[in-house]
């Protein structure tokens, strides 16, 4: 069968900029052929992806309502493979874990 292939090394890290953070997890996530990958949901991630088109500014956008505080306490997740055939080279950073934990989406829980 014919099919763009959807793999992907993603990170989370403590820091400001994936270059200097010191990376704190890291898992594959493999959705087409099929859905695999040692992140602990990997059809959940996949799903959320394809809704997304794609798109990690869409897949980490902070959830609206969210109330943080405005502390310096970066953290980076960071995307780095093929999806859908397409090279993939992502990076965000927030500000804080709060904002992480309301940003992160399906995609960086793990």
């Amino acid at each position: 069968s014919l099919y763009a292939p959807s793999a992907l090394v993603l990170t989370i890290g403590q820091g400001d900029s994936a270059a200097a953070a010191g990376i704190q997890r890291a898992v594959t996530l493999t959705c087409m052929p099929k859905a695999d990958g040692t992140h602990p949901n990997t059809r959940g991630a996949c799903a959320q992806l394809r809704l997304a088109g794609g798109d990690f500014e869409k897949v980490t956008k902070i959830k609206e309502g969210t109330a943080c505080t405005r502390e310096w306490n970066p953290s980076v997740v960071t995307a780095e493979g093929v999806w859908e055939g397409r090279r993939v080279s992502f990076e965000r950073t927030f500000a804080n874990p709060c904002e992480l934990k309301a940003g992160k989406g399906t995609v960086f829980e793990f």
